[in-house]
């Protein structure tokens, strides 16, 4: 916290002291220290746009890349200011060194960060970039368990990718054998060999070339896709995608993660599910993961079944305890039924629960939908996942 309130002290201090001294300095010329004013007005908006270039340049790429571009402009501005070679030569010498084991540092501190926070044993960093949306990690513990990290926000684990696939991508595209299906998000592209068998298109939509970064690297291997010529990938929103597209898809695989921020929120909404529905056929099905084990109470996987079934006639919930969450089928008019789903996942999961379209209103008695305006669920659920890591002591 400390060296965060000294670096914002440090830039803030140059907008707020180093651009007046300038102009002071010319002040008892009053014409000529307008027209300075305007010169170094100019230089700042110019260094905005160069420092925006900048940041832009190191999206998908370490703080080894940024950090010293930072510390060669501080040097210039510690000599601009100060106009003292000693003071510039010993912070260049310090800049350096630190420079030399920065990435070193860096993946170290980060482990330290998910071994003592988030308690994996033995935590290794193998991978830690900033996107153009957020930060991208993969952590390893001491059993070589992978998981990914979204602004230190776990999505699933390598072992838990294995059941969401299964059961968000590969049962459904299994019973429909769809012609055309749209996969948004999947950024580690786990599902694609799952779905690929049985559909004879498939559109990926993810927005963070970033995540995709992660997900080649130690989750599906390049080898593991190459020669997929029915499959296309492209980066993109989900939501322009939909709004942009004329195509219809026989399966919409939802593989994004919980509501656990707006922007992600925003795709479990009423609004979002009637927007996916109008790319869909007429026995079209969307498929999502409920982000917890379906309850009759107002927790998320309710909030999100409440939103489909504004947006859908038909509702179908899997219960997996294998899983350990809950996954819904949704469609205007389910292509398959309980039995269908039962014989075909029988060999992987015994005791799965499945609730038809006629159980679902059950569990919805008191789960408000989730909603463009109503997303309350996010600082809920932000609250107490920040209140649970600092202040719990258990």
């Amino acid at each position: 916290m400390a060296l965060m309130f000294i670096y914002a002290l440090i830039f803030s201090s140059i907008f707020a002291v180093f651009l007046p001294r300038l102009i002071n300095e010319r002040i008892s010329n009053p014409d000529n220290a307008i027209q300075k004013m305007k010169v170094l007005y100019s230089m700042e908006l110019a260094g905005f746009a160069v420092g925006f270039a900048i940041v832009s340049l190191s999206w998908n790429k370490g703080v080894e890349f940024i950090i010293p571009i930072y510390w060669v402009l501080l040097a210039i501005v510690i000599q601009l200011a100060l106009q003292k070679k000693s003071w510039t030569v010993a912070f260049v010498l310090i800049a350096v060194i630190a420079g030399s084991s920065i990435k070193h540092i860096d993946l170290r501190t980060t482990a330290l960060l998910y071994e003592y926070k988030h308690h994996l044993d033995e935590a290794e960093t193998l991978f830690s970039i900033n996107s153009a949306y957020q930060k991208v990690e993969v952590i390893k513990d001491k059993d070589g368990e992978r998981y990914p990290y979204l602004d230190g926000l776990l999505n699933l684990n390598a072992s838990d990718l294995e059941d969401l696939n299964y059961y968000i991508a590969e049962i459904p595209a299994t019973l429909i054998k769809p012609e055309k299906t749209l996969i948004i998000g999947n950024g580690t592209l786990s599902s694609i060999p799952k779905v690929y068998p049985h559909s004879q298109f498939i559109q990926s939509v993810e927005l963070d070339a970033g995540v995709l970064l992660a997900g080649q690297q130690f989750f599906t291997p390049i080898e593991e896709l190459s020669g997929l010529d029915h499959w296309n990938l492209i980066v993109d929103d989900g939501k322009h995608f939909l709004k942009t597209t004329d195509e219809k898809f026989n399966l919409i695989i939802m593989d994004i993660p919980s509501p656990l921020t707006i922007q992600e929120a925003i795709l479990h909404t009423k609004e979002f599910y009637q927007l996916a529905k109008s790319r869909l056929t007429a026995k079209g099905v969307i498929t999502v993961q409920l982000s917890g084990p379906l309850q009759n109470n107002n927790l998320t996987p309710a909030r999100v079944v409440a939103a489909l079934s504004k947006a859908f006639k038909e509702v179908m919930v899997l219960d997996s305890d294998k899983a350990d969450r809950s996954f819904a089928y949704a469609s205007d008019h389910l292509p398959f039924n309980e039995s269908d789903v039962e014989q075909a996942t029988r060999d992987y999961e015994q005791d799965l629960t499945i609730l038809s379209s006629f159980d679902i209103p059950f569990y919805l008695t008191e789960a408000v939908p989730l909603a463009l305006d109503n997303l309350d669920l996010v600082l809920r659920r932000g609250w107490e996942r920040f209140a649970g890591r600092y202040f719990d002591d258990d």
